[in-house]
């Protein structure tokens, strides 16, 4: 069956290829793929299925949507960012400022082509394959959508891919526990009494607030986490405020973000910087707002999915060309997938990359979120074969 899989991913390369120049040339930002969802949507349809939309946009499908077995959860994104594309071939964007410059367009047209070879292989499956496009995840809007909407109940393993040009051709890339981490963004606003600068103790200075919080929040990060076993990195990026150089500043916002591997990280970290603001602003006489949402969460890779990824990517890859100790400080909502949100819980599952660099082509170097970012479309038989024989292999009779 594995033979029949790879032969329907290389008979229907040449439309993949084609799927993905198509997106790539109408890219769309998070939450707002209409045209995508619309391209996909067709594309299904074909293929006989009943999309569910995923509000606002993205869709999911069900291979044996009746069986009683176990539950495989394939998962591509969608959207497209606020970047100008400088490339100058045929399928470049279209729309002005936007582009693929992360490779989802390819992450479409792979999980589009893993579908069909599914579809040859269904009646082999002890289970269902669910199957989602999903929109918003370089917001991470939709990767907290889909696991509180209920898309991720029942799973039993959910596995995603993501191409990569730090890696060449013919390469993957894995890892096991936690090997990406999550992204948290918040915003305190400190509020104090203007005053004159002549009399500055007439007023209360939101700047002594501000000034105070980043020495904290920094004190914190550095003196009160495990940084060798349970690392944050905190960042305080973006400070609006005052309104006049001889006037005491009455209001101050400052943005900042942190990552860390675990949710109770997380936790601990909303818990102390908001205490920290509060503490700040009652010191100087003023008050303080903490807000905060996730951007993604950790991705972490279960054990024996992971086990299943490895397997299937040495057969397609060869054994020397699979790596298995990744580690990242960067975020993929993915991560909510695995390890839940809010309420939530995260199911087993695994995440790969896939080299996109061809070695002799310096057209493929630049890295993910480059102007002329430019993968390999080689690598995409590989991927979408990587996909089907995760769920052919978890579900196999």
């Amino acid at each position: 069956m594995t033979e029949i899989i790879k032969k329907a991913i290389l008979a229907n390369e040449g439309k993949m290829i084609e799927d993905r120049r198509y997106m790539h040339a109408h890219p769309e930002l998070a939450m707002e793929e209409v045209k995508t969802t619309a391209f996909i949507r067709k594309e299904l349809e074909a293929l006989g299925f009943s999309p569910v939309e995923i509000d606002p946009t993205g869709l999911m499908v069900e291979i044996n949507p009746e069986s009683k077995g176990k539950t495989v959860l394939l998962r591509a994104d969608i959207d497209a960012l606020p970047i100008k594309e400088t490339n100058d071939f045929d399928f470049k964007s279209q729309t002005e400022g936007l582009s693929h410059a992360c490779g989802h367009d390819i992450h479409a047209a792979m999980l589009l082509n893993a579908t069909k070879a599914l579809l040859k292989v269904k009646d082999d499956l002890n289970g269902k394959v669910r199957i989602i496009f999903q929109p918003g995840e370089e917001t991470g809007e939709s990767g907290r959508a889909v696991v509180s909407g209920g898309y991720t109940k029942g799973v039993d393993s959910a596995f995603a891919i993501h191409i990569h040009t730090g890696w060449d051709l013919g390469k993957a890339s894995t890892g096991y526990g936690e090997v990406m981490a999550n992204n948290t963004f918040f915003t305190v606003k400190f509020k104090g009494t203007s005053a004159h600068s002549s009399t500055p103790y007439q007023g209360n200075d939101a700047m002594l607030m501000l000034a105070n919080f980043i020495n904290v929040a920094y004190a914190i990060q550095a003196r009160k986490i495990d940084n060798v076993f349970h690392p944050v990195v905190l960042n305080l990026g973006v400070v609006e405020g005052g309104s006049a150089a001889n006037a005491v500043a009455a209001d101050i916002k400052l943005d900042g973000s942190f990552r860390s591997f675990s949710n109770e990280s997380v936790d601990f970290m909303v818990k102390e910087l908001e205490k920290a603001a509060e503490l700040s602003a009652e010191i100087y006489g003023g008050s303080a707002e903490f807000d905060y949402h996730m951007g993604a969460g950790a991705v972490i890779n279960e054990e024996k999915s992971t086990d299943l990824s490895v397997k299937i990517a040495k057969e397609i890859f060869g054994e020397d060309n699979v790596q298995t100790d990744l580690k990242l400080a960067g975020s993929e909502d993915f991560g909510f997938y695995l390890s839940g949100y809010k309420n939530v819980p995260g199911v087993d599952g695994t995440y790969m990359f896939i080299g996109g660099r061809d070695p002799d082509n310096k057209s493929t170097y630049p890295q993910n979120h480059a102007t002329d970012f430019n993968p390999d479309e080689r690598a995409m038989k590989y991927g979408a074969e990587l996909l089907a024989r995760y769920a052919y292999d978890y579900l196999k009779k």
